[in-house]
């Protein structure tokens, strides 16, 4: 078998119970996941692969910090060119952005201890208002440590990383592993959000397919080879898939990860893994032969990603060594939930008696940050609409009830380049009554940036209170906290 061709076996054929995947299906479903689509493959098979609307497996998906795993193969890529090695230190590469007199421990940084997370700064160097992102990284005032002596997680070392691929090829960072991607099967759809200057932002804005992630999966898994080829040297790979610093002090997930390597996350039993915000995963478990590949938005739900991992290890207890009888009624059962995932809906009633009453009505809100001035709710048996004015502007955010259905953001955000707001990202909403006088909104963003906004509207005697949260990087700012109305007439 060709391994770009993904086929398919019955899970039973690898070794797979069809009821660990149930099993573990039904575990995030109980915990109201939103989970937009996941692939397991054993020997290079597809044992089961599924998709949440409006998610499938030619549409590509934002993967945040999984990105930092490619930036680490680029990497790999110009050492065997003999272009880079991992002792160089990193300052060399930007002597434009060094300050006049740059601190020791600037100078002492090397490529190894940024693919390692173990720079000389603490935090990202960065915001989403920083003109240069690789540019910040050698401007604080000063090092915070020596370089190379613990681990802190910090993107600002991938865009480094990803500063130095461009600069020697003089080329985006994924057009320059194009070529790998060809042999890989990766689609020609792969692309990276840009940073401020114009750079791949590869510590966080790749998009692609799961099954891109899949194969790029098995490449790593197989330490770099495909089809018998070495595409990426061994002794590279197995490095950067291999533990490299502790990671105890600074990470403190519940059955998380147990070190880190060259931009790749350790696990347990001798496994990797590409981790990404939002629970973008791949999990490399070589001694099971096995890859995990999950796509989602969970930044909404606390421990999610500690829970699905959790899921994922009790799922993997259960495989066997050799195929297993086949379950012909549990394959089946486990294609019609594969293929029935669904966004979790607000709970409650589609109905409310107080709805006719409130319906049409404007409400004057108190003066508040974000500048809203008014709402109204038009409420009708499928959708309530609600049209408010922000900023000076009329808006309209529509939760559909009883299911998801499509929404346009009114607010522009950051599309192809961060920093420049070109962008309606498309969404998913729903409404549910959780009592007669309260409507809660659920409205996920499912375009190349990924977010949740809940909204509640209280209406009591003839107040309207409105309590709006949001997770999601750097856009739905304005919808955060508190709005207080008052009916008014006409």
């Amino acid at each position: 078998m060709h391994e770009n061709d993904l086929t398919c076996a019955s899970p039973e054929a690898l070794g797979i119970p069809s009821q660990a995947i149930l099993d573990f299906l039904y575990e995030l479903q109980q915990l109201r996941l939103p989970i937009h689509g996941f692939l397991l493959l054993r020997h290079g098979k597809i044992a089961a692969e599924g998709y949440c609307p409006p998610f499938n497996e030619t549409r590509g998906h934002r993967m945040y910090s999984v990105s930092k795993s490619f930036t680490s193969v680029a990497i790999g890529m110009l050492a065997d060119e003999g272009k880079i090695s991992l002792d160089d230190r990193v300052a060399d590469f930007f002597p434009e952005y060094l300050p006049e007199n740059p601190p020791r421990f600037m100078m002492e940084a090397t490529v190894r201890h940024f693919l390692c997370m173990s720079s000389f700064n603490e935090n990202p160097t960065y915001d989403f208002e920083t003109p240069d992102f690789v540019q910040s990284v050698f401007s604080l005032p000063y090092p915070l440590h020596k370089p190379g002596t613990v681990f802190r997680y910090d993107t600002s070392a991938t865009v480094a990383l990803c500063g130095i691929v461009e600069k020697l090829t003089g080329k985006p960072m994924l057009t320059y592993m194009r070529p790998l991607f060809d042999k890989l099967g990766i689609s020609r759809d792969i692309w990276c959000v840009q940073s401020p200057e114009g750079r791949s932002w590869t510590g966080s804005g790749i998009v692609c397919t799961p099954r891109d992630l899949a194969r790029f999966g098995l490449f790593c898994l197989h330490r770099g080879s495909w089809n018998g080829e070495q595409l990426v040297s061994r002794e590279y790979m197995e490095a950067a898939t291999s533990r490299q610093i502790d990671t105890t002090v600074a990470h403190d997930g519940i059955g998380g990860p147990v070190g880190y390597g060259y931009q790749f996350w350790m696990m347990r039993e001798g496994g990797f893994a590409c981790w990404g915000m939002g629970s973008q995963f791949a999990f490399m478990m070589p001694k099971y032969d096995s890859v995990f590949v999950m796509t989602a938005d969970t930044q909404a739900t606390g421990s999610a990603e500690d829970a699905v991992r959790l899921a994922y290890y009790r799922m993997l207890e259960k495989f066997s060594v050799s195929p297993l009888p086949e379950e012909p009624a549990l394959q089946r059962k486990l294609w019609e939930r594969s293929h029935s995932l669904r966004l979790p809906l607000p709970v409650g009633s589609q109905t409310s008696p107080v709805s006719q009453k409130v319906s049409g009505v404007r409400y004057i809100f108190e003066e508040n940050p974000a500048g809203f001035h008014w709402m109204r709710a038009d409420i009708a048996e499928d959708a309530c609409t609600l049209h408010y004015e922000k900023a000076g502007k009329e808006h309209m955010l529509k939760l559909y009830m009883g299911e998801y259905g499509p929404l346009s953001f009114p607010d522009k955000y950051f599309g192809k380049r961060i920093g420049v707001r070109d962008t309606h990202y498309r969404c998913v909403s729903a409404g549910a009554w959780a009592d007669d006088g309260t409507l809660i909104g659920m409205i996920y963003a499912v375009d190349d940036y990924l977010g949740t906004l809940k909204m509640q509207l209280t209406f009591a005697d003839e107040d309207l209170t409105v309590f709006m949260a949001k997770s999601a990087e750097a856009f739905f700012d304005d919808y955060s906290g508190y709005l207080s109305g008052h009916a008014v007439e006409g």
